[in-house]
């Protein structure tokens, strides 16, 4: 894990007064080997400014070329691999020889990170062509060949480069390819030839006072022992590397020293020492804290940082806390428990991140929600462990804690049955329901009752997130029908402050009948929503969704949605009408019209809604309430997350791009509905995308459902909801839940299938 900076502009340093038009090019090469110096200690945030400055401010043409070189091996040191690609493509085009061949390696690693083998091969063999009698450049070309070689095949390239590398004593980075060679090895199960190249880089490092290196080598060699269950070898090396890091600024190994702290809780829980494994727990949660905004999203291998290493060390961390909360004295059991809820917070943050790809739009609205929750509002936060569930509720008077010892796997099958229940509107719901009521809401029910609860804060985990909380069923009434209930993906994320106004100006835009935008659609959309339907779940023959008019590009959406942006494809006229009638949705204009009567301000319908006009719309950052009417999916990420305008599509970017009135900063919109929009199916990640939407259309509270909706159903709602908002006297989420509780009530539509997929998140007030 590279520390990398991320949500802070670069400033470019000033050079030293002594570098001027007139100076020797010697001069400016001393500055780039300080920013070659400073990334070799991990210092990757100055090396890049000083590279960076040196690249636009020297006259010297093979200066600029190297300076620039060097900034794109810094920036894909820090993971910042779209921006690495020019600077490296400018040094390698304009040098020949080994120079060339030092690019042309760096490169091949951009490409083999991206997973295009064969540019990454094209790039490695240049390097050896070039580079012929340059040893070091053979060992960084061999090293990352490796990685291409299928594991069973490779103990054969690991000796020969071992004995490559064996020959080779001087040289400034013998000790770094020692360690890459031992980290191989153990990746391999060569666990003999990881110890002997990993031992010697620690002795190495050690010796040329490499202290980045020196750490990582102790951190390297701690894992091998853990992965061959050796804990006692691997609990002293920990603690060897982790005193060593201690010597000298944290910052500059944080990586490291968050791995190790990691292990030590790891192996102390192991041990039964909860006491030490908490300590440890902690220390690396406040290391990652500390260096949480320049930690990259994605690692090289294509792991994301929050799955790989974030969201464990937090989880564990709770987990330890939970397990100790309720044998403490009632002051330290509060605290303990606030610091539970803070670091599922914390979770909450880099989750969002992780499906946004960006750490900085989720900064710039962290700590949304402050204080105490207000008298008749309850936050629950269910946390899916292993081995039980954690349930925190968080009320005016305090936090609560119950355990529900039933395993997450348990959990996850039986709500991921109930979501594709209501999804395909099967008739036998209710025992899923009220089992998943018993195990998430019936602990605390004695809480609402007695503090009179009537607002309903949910910030779900996992799985949970597919499951509409106000259809779970007490066995006489779905929840819904007593709390008016909300999602947050984090309270630290939401901006919690009751509007101050009480009329709202309104932009509703829908499309009803698709136009250019389908003749921009990718081929794998097209084959999707033209192909048969090839379902073969039994649930879906016999439900709902098979006998009503959705909101759907097809009454059964495929599970994996194809990414808007990939390469489109012609389509005869024929396919494009066949498109725009698959396409179309009837119901929008219907609702179009009818809201106009509701809300006031601009309405735009079909071909109205294009881009540009949406664009000059919100640019005034005069609209309180957003309404768009139109199809849209939630994936697994921002990559697979779009709505169709007439003319185009708008991705979550795109939104972003198109709501940066300065109006909007100061005043954000207080809701942005999506009336015809959808999470995949199945993907517990998907609803993310709906907070993301929020985030990046900086609104306070979003709408959106959590499948295809019928079309009558969402009219209803959507009338029901803003004609309660209009009175001023709701707020949003109790006019959503008047809304749907009005569709409960009415036998053609009491089936959660119609009313359960509007789900408010954010703001509830």
């Amino acid at each position: 894990m590279a520390i990398a900076l991320r949500c802070m502009v670069v400033v470019l340093v000033l050079l030293n007064p002594l570098i001027s038009a007139g100076s020797q090019q010697s001069d400016w090469e001393i500055r780039i080997s300080e920013g070659i110096a400073l990334r070799m200690q991990g210092e990757l945030r100055q090396s890049m400014e000083i590279l960076s400055a040196i690249s636009r401010t020297t006259s010297f043409p093979s200066v600029r070329a190297e300076a620039a070189g060097e900034l794109g091996i810094s920036m894909l040191q820090a993971q910042l691999h779209d921006q690495a690609e020019a600077p490296l493509k400018e040094a390698y085009d304009f040098f020949s020889g080994t120079k060339r061949g030092r690019y042309a390696v760096y490169l091949g690693n951009l490409f083999l990170i991206r997973k295009n083998t064969s540019e990454a091969e094209h790039y490695y063999r240049e390097a050896l062509t070039l580079s012929e009698q340059n040893s070091e450049i053979h060992l960084m070309v061999g090293l990352n060949q490796i990685r291409l070689v299928p594991k069973d095949k490779r103990p054969t390239q690991l000796n020969k480069l071992s004995e490559e590398l064996d020959r080779l004593v001087d040289f400034g980075n013998l000790a770094s390819f020692h360690l890459n060679l031992g980290n191989l090895s153990r990746q391999s199960g060569q666990s003999s030839l990881a110890y002997r190249h990993l031992d010697t880089a620690r002795q190495l490092a050690e010796k040329g006072q490499n202290n980045r290196l020196h750490v990582e080598a102790f951190d390297a060699l701690a894992q091998l022992y853990e992965e061959q269950g050796r804990p006692q070898d691997a609990l002293s090396l920990s603690q060897q590397g982790i005193a060593i890091a201690h010597g000298f600024d944290k910052t500059l190994v944080a990586d490291f020293l968050i791995n190790l702290e990691w292990r030590l809780g790891r192996l102390f829980k192991t041990q039964g020492k909860k006491v030490q494994a908490l300590a440890a727990y902690l220390r690396a949660v406040e290391l990652i804290e500390s260096v949480r905004q320049d930690i990259p999203i994605e690692y090289e291998d294509g792991q994301s940082s929050f799955r790989t290493t974030l969201e464990p060390i937090y989880q564990g961390y709770v987990d330890l806390l939970l397990q100790q909360a309720d044998n403490q004295q009632p002051e330290v059991h509060a605290g303990q428990l606030r610091s539970a809820i803070d670091t599922i917070e914390l979770i909450k943050q880099s989750e969002l991140q992780d499906f946004l790809g960006d750490r900085c739009a989720v900064e710039a609205v962290q700590g949304g929600s402050s204080g105490r929750m207000p008298l008749g509002t309850a936050a629950l936060y269910p946390l899916l462990l292993p081995d039980r569930i954690e349930l925190l509720l968080e009320t005016t008077t305090g936090i609560q804690h119950r355990t529900i010892n039933v395993a997450a796997s348990t959990i996850r099958q039986d709500a991921g049955q109930f979501a594709a229940m209501l999804r395909n509107g099967v008739d036998d719901y209710l025992r899923p329901s009220q089992q998943l009521y018993r195990w998430l809401l019936a602990p605390f029910e004695t809480t609402f009752t007695e503090q009179k609860i009537e607002s309903l804060i949910v910030i779900p985990d996992g799985v949970l997130r597919l499951v509409p909380i106000g259809a779970l069923h007490d066995g006489k009434r779905f929840a819904i029908e007593n709390f008016a209930i909300s999602i947050a993906t984090g309270l630290s994320m939401t901006n919690s402050a009751p509007s101050a106004r009480k009329t709202f100006s309104s932009l509703i835009a829908g499309v009803s009948e698709p136009g250019d935008v389908v003749g921009k659609l990718s081929s794998a959309m097209t084959s999707q929503i033209l192909g048969p339907d090839t379902s073969t779940d039994s649930a879906s023959t016999r439900g709902l969704a098979k006998t009503h008019n959705l909101r759907s590009f097809r009454p059964q959406q495929s599970r994996n949605i194809p990414q808007p942006n990939a390469s489109s494809t012609a389509h005869t006229m024929r396919e494009i009408e066949d498109l725009k009638a698959r396409l179309a949705l009837p119901g929008v204009k219907a609702e179009i019209n009818s809201l106009a009567k509701i809300l006031t301000g601009t309405d735009l319908l079909n071909e109205d809604f294009t881009i540009d006009r949406f664009r000059n719309e919100t640019g005034s950052g005069e609209y309180q309430i957003v309404h768009i009417a139109s199809h849209g999916v939630f994936g697994g990420s921002t990559d697979t997350s779009f709505i169709m305008a007439h003319d185009d599509i708008l991705t979550m970017d795109g939104l972003q791009s198109l709501l940066r009135a300065e109006r909007f900063q100061k005043n954000p919109i207080e809701l942005l509905s999506l009336s015809a929009c959808q999470t995949a199916e199945g993907n517990d990640r998907s609803p993310l995308g709906i907070s993301g939407a929020a985030i990046k259309a900086r609104a306070k509270s979003v709408l959106g459902t959590l499948w295809p909706v019928e079309d009558n159903a969402a009219r209803s709602i959507m009338e029901l909801l803003y004609a309660g908002l209009t009175t001023g006297k709701l707020t949003k989420t109790e006019a959503l839940r008047q809304a749907q509780v009005d569709l409960i009530r009415a036998p053609d539509t009491s089936h959660p299938f119609f009313w359960a997929p509007f789900v408010l998140i954010g703001n509830w007030q």
